[in-house]
C-alpha cells in the first residue's frame, strides 16, 4: 500500500512538474523571495545517523519555515517527528535557484539539534503555483546519501520579508 501511495504522489509531482514544463518561465530568484510556511511528511532511516537506534525506515511528518533572500540564498527551521523521536532541525547552507525548466532547485543541509549530527547537503526539486494571494512549492526531497529522508512538501510563502 504504500508503494501504490508513495508511486502516485511521486507521478503526481512530475505531471505537476510537466505541466511547469510546458510555460514559459517566468520566475526568477527575486520572485519567490520572503518567508514561507512548510509541512510535509515522508520516510528516514534513523539507524544511518546515530548507531543506537534500531534500522529501517520509519514515518516521519514536520512543519517549519523556510525564507529566501531574492539572491539565492536563505536558511530555515524545522519542528520533526520521525518514528515517535522528536526532532529540532535547522537549516543550514541554504541555496536555491529557478531552472531553464521553471522548476526551482533547493539545496541545504540539516543539523539536527537531539542527534548532533549534521546530515547532507540534501536536494528538493520544487514546482511553483500561484494562487489568487500569495504563492505555493509543492516539492520533493528523494534522498542524498545515507540517512536522508525522501519527503513531500508543500511550502506557502506566508510573507514578502
Amino acid at each position: 500500500m504504500k508503494s501504490v501511495i508513495s508511486l502516485t504522489l511521486f507521478a503526481s509531482v512530475l505531471a505537476i512538474s510537466s505541466i511547469a514544463r510546458a510555460q514559459d518561465c517566468r520566475w526568477t530568484n527575486r520572485d519567490l523571495r520572503g518567508t514561507y510556511a512548510m509541512s510535509g511528511s515522508g520516510w528516514i532511516d534513523l539507524s544511518k545517523l546515530a548507531a543506537n537506534l534500531p534500522p529501517g525506515s520509519v514515518p516521519m511528518s514536520w512543519v517549519g519555515t523556510h525564507t529566501w533572500d531574492g539572491k539565492g540564498g536563505g536558511s530555515g527551521w524545522v519542528v520533526a517527528n520521525a518514528g515517535g523521536i522528536p526532532m529540532s532541525i535547522q537549516l543550514v547552507g541554504l541555496t536555491y535557484s529557478v531552472q531553464a525548466d521553471c522548476s526551482v532547485l533547493a539545496t541545504y543541509s540539516m543539523k539536527i539539534q537531539e542527534l548532533g549530527v549534521t546530515i547532507g547537503p540534501a536536494s528538493r526539486i520544487y514546482v511553483v503555483s500561484p494562487t489568487l494571494l500569495s504563492l505555493e512549492l509543492f516539492g520533493i526531497q528523494a534522498g542524498a546519501g545515507p540517512g536522508m529522508p525522501v519527503d513531500l512538501t508543500t511550502s506557502r510563502r506566508v510573507s514578502m520579508q
